[in-house]
C-alpha cells in the first residue's frame, strides 16, 4: 500500500511538472517529447531518449532496419522509437505501433498524425498498464496483416506478460513476421538449475509452474516477470519461432536487475 501511494504521488508530481518541462524544451530548441508523466510510464524519465538511441544503434549494428521496411513496434508506449525508425525506413517504409496505454497512443496520434507512414493502435485488452475491463491479452490480434512485418520489436513487453499472454504474443509475432525476417524481443531469463539460482530467487521471489516463471512483486506479478530460459524457448517453439541469438543482460541471474536479455527470433 505504501509503495502504491508513493507511485501515485510521483505520477502527480510529474503531471504538475510537465507543462514547465514542455515550455523549457521549446525555449531551448530541444526535440519535442511526450510530457514527463507519459515518459515515466515507460521507464526512467532520464532514459527515454538514450534508451531509444541505444536500441537504434543495436538494430543498426545488426542491419535489421532498411529503407522500405515495415516495422511493428509492440508496446510502443509514447513513441520513444518513432523518430529513430522514421529516419531509417525512408519514404516507402511503414511503422505500426500499438500499446495498452490509451494516453500514450493519443499523444502519438496527435504528434505524428500528419505522417502517413505511421499508424498507432490502442490494444484495448485487460492490463495493469491500461484498462482493466477489456478482454484478455491472449485474445488480441496484432493490428497488421499476416507476414507483413520486416522487423518486430518487443522491448520490455515480455517482462510484463505471464505465460498464457506471452504464448499468444509469440504466436502473433510469428503470424506478423515476414519469412526470413527478425523479431527483437527482450526478457528476463534465468538458468533454473544454475549456480546463480539463489540470486534469481532473491530478485524474483514469487513463482509458478514449478519455478519456471518468477515475478518480483506478489501484489503485481506483471510488474517484472522472469522466465526459465528452457521454458521460454519452449514457448517460442510452440509458436513456430526459434531463438537465433541472445545477448545476455540479466541472464543467468544477479542480485539486482542489471538489464534485460535481448533475443533475436525468427521462423
Amino acid at each position: 500500500m505504501i509503495g502504491e501511494a508513493v507511485r501515485r504521488a510521483r505520477n502527480v508530481a510529474y503531471r504538475l511538472a510537465s507543462p514547465a518541462d514542455g515550455l523549457w524544451r521549446r525555449v531551448t530548441g530541444r526535440p519535442i517529447l511526450p510530457p514527463l508523466w507519459l515518459r515515466r510510464h515507460t521507464g526512467a524519465v532520464g532514459r527515454f531518449e538514450s534508451a531509444a538511441t541505444q536500441t537504434a544503434e543495436f538494430l543498426d549494428g545488426l542491419g535489421l532496419v532498411e529503407p522500405g521496411y515495415c516495422v511493428l513496434d509492440i508496446g510502443c508506449g509514447a513513441g520513444a522509437m518513432v523518430a529513430e525508425f522514421t529516419r531509417r525506413i525512408g519514404p516507402a517504409g511503414r511503422y505500426v505501433g500499438f500499446d495498452v496505454h490509451a494516453p500514450s497512443i493519443s499523444w502519438c496520434r496527435e504528434r505524428y498524425g500528419a505522417d502517413p507512414r505511421l499508424t498507432f493502435e490502442l490494444a484495448g485488452v485487460s492490463s495493469a498498464y491500461g484498462s482493466r475491463s477489456g478482454p484478455p491479452a491472449a485474445s488480441y490480434r496484432f493490428p497488421i496483416d499476416d507476414a507483413r512485418a520486416d522487423l518486430v520489436l518487443a522491448k520490455s513487453v515480455f517482462t510484463h506478460l505471464l505465460p498464457e499472454d506471452a504464448a499468444h504474443y509469440l504466436s502473433e509475432i510469428r503470424r506478423s513476421l515476414r519469412p526470413g525476417r527478425t523479431a527483437v524481443v527482450t526478457a528476463f531469463l534465468f538458468d533454473p538449475s544454475g549456480p546463480s539460482l539463489e540470486g534469481v530467487r532473491r530478485a524474483f521471489p514469487w513463482d509458478e509452474r514449478a519455478g519456471l516463471v518468477r515475478w518480483r512483486l506478489r501484489s503485481r506479478p506483471t510488474a517484472a516477470v522472469a522466465y526459465a530460459k528452457p521454458f521460454f524457448e519452449t514457448l517460442l517453439a510452440r509458436a513456430g519461432l526459434r531463438l537465433a541469438w541472445m545477448s545476455p543482460g540479466y541472464f543467468p541471474g544477479a542480485d539486482r536487475l542489471a538489464g534485460q536479455d535481448t533475443l533475436l527470433v525468427g521462423h
